[in-house]
Protein backbone atom coordinates (compact mmCIF):
# COMPACT_ATOMS: atom_id res chain seq x y z
CA UNK A 1 0.00 0.00 0.00
CA UNK A 2 1.49 3.55 -1.22
CA UNK A 3 1.54 6.14 1.73
CA UNK A 4 0.47 9.43 0.22
CA UNK A 5 2.57 11.08 3.10
CA UNK A 6 6.21 12.03 2.16
CA UNK A 7 8.98 10.21 4.19
CA UNK A 8 10.02 11.29 7.14
CA UNK A 9 12.94 12.78 6.13
CA UNK A 10 11.70 14.73 3.09
CA UNK A 11 9.06 16.53 5.90
CA UNK A 12 11.78 17.11 8.37
CA UNK A 13 14.22 19.05 5.15
CA UNK A 14 11.12 20.49 3.25
CA UNK A 15 9.45 21.70 6.27
CA UNK A 16 12.29 23.47 7.71
CA UNK A 17 13.69 24.93 4.68
CA UNK A 18 10.56 26.28 3.85
CA UNK A 19 9.84 27.77 7.18
CA UNK A 20 13.62 29.34 7.01
CA UNK A 21 12.78 31.17 4.25
CA UNK A 22 9.01 32.23 4.92
CA UNK A 23 10.65 33.30 8.68
CA UNK A 24 13.26 34.98 6.65
CA UNK A 25 10.68 37.07 4.63
CA UNK A 26 8.52 37.55 7.39
CA UNK A 27 10.46 38.97 9.55
CA UNK A 28 12.34 41.32 6.25
CA UNK A 29 9.51 42.40 5.00
CA UNK A 30 8.34 43.23 8.91
CA UNK A 31 11.62 45.68 8.99
CA UNK A 32 9.80 47.64 6.03
CA UNK A 33 6.59 47.95 7.49
CA UNK A 34 7.22 50.00 10.55
CA UNK A 35 8.46 52.88 8.63
CA UNK A 36 5.36 52.99 6.71
CA UNK A 37 3.29 53.28 9.11
CA UNK A 38 5.50 55.77 10.99
CA UNK A 39 5.50 58.06 7.67
CA UNK A 40 1.48 57.89 7.58
CA UNK A 41 1.04 55.53 4.66
CA UNK A 42 -1.70 53.47 6.54
CA UNK A 43 -2.83 51.88 3.17
CA UNK A 44 0.51 50.58 1.86
CA UNK A 45 1.79 49.48 5.41
CA UNK A 46 -1.55 47.39 5.73
CA UNK A 47 -1.47 45.67 2.11
CA UNK A 48 2.20 44.71 3.09
CA UNK A 49 0.95 43.27 6.56
CA UNK A 50 -1.91 41.43 4.66
CA UNK A 51 0.83 40.17 2.01
CA UNK A 52 2.99 38.96 4.73
CA UNK A 53 0.22 37.03 6.92
CA UNK A 54 -0.95 35.69 3.70
CA UNK A 55 2.11 34.23 2.25
CA UNK A 56 3.25 32.88 5.60
CA UNK A 57 -0.24 31.39 6.12
CA UNK A 58 -0.26 29.69 2.82
CA UNK A 59 3.12 28.24 3.21
CA UNK A 60 1.94 26.72 6.77
CA UNK A 61 -0.87 25.38 5.44
CA UNK A 62 0.94 23.84 2.43
CA UNK A 63 3.36 22.14 5.11
CA UNK A 64 0.47 21.27 7.10
CA UNK A 65 -0.47 19.12 4.11
CA UNK A 66 2.23 17.20 3.40
CA UNK A 67 2.26 16.07 7.38
CA UNK A 68 2.64 17.39 10.91
CA UNK A 69 6.45 16.61 11.08
CA UNK A 70 6.80 18.86 8.20
CA UNK A 71 4.68 21.48 9.85
CA UNK A 72 6.62 21.48 12.87
CA UNK A 73 9.70 21.60 11.19
CA UNK A 74 8.32 24.50 9.62
CA UNK A 75 7.61 26.55 12.55
CA UNK A 76 11.33 25.45 14.08
CA UNK A 77 12.35 27.18 10.65
CA UNK A 78 10.36 30.21 11.54
CA UNK A 79 11.30 30.81 14.67
CA UNK A 80 15.39 30.23 13.89
CA UNK A 81 14.71 33.18 11.64
CA UNK A 82 13.15 35.05 14.10
CA UNK A 83 15.83 34.50 16.49
CA UNK A 84 17.99 35.43 13.75
CA UNK A 85 16.17 38.69 12.82
CA UNK A 86 15.80 40.02 16.70
CA UNK A 87 19.86 38.95 17.46
CA UNK A 88 21.17 40.58 13.67
CA UNK A 89 18.50 43.63 14.20
CA UNK A 90 17.93 44.37 18.16
CA UNK A 91 15.46 43.13 20.36
CA UNK A 92 14.46 46.36 21.67
CA UNK A 93 17.89 47.65 22.38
Amino acid sequence: MNNPLPSTATQLTLGLAIGTVAGAWHFMSLRWNCPLFAAGKAMAALALQLARFALTSALLLMLAHDGALALLAGMMGFLLARAVAVRRHGGGQ
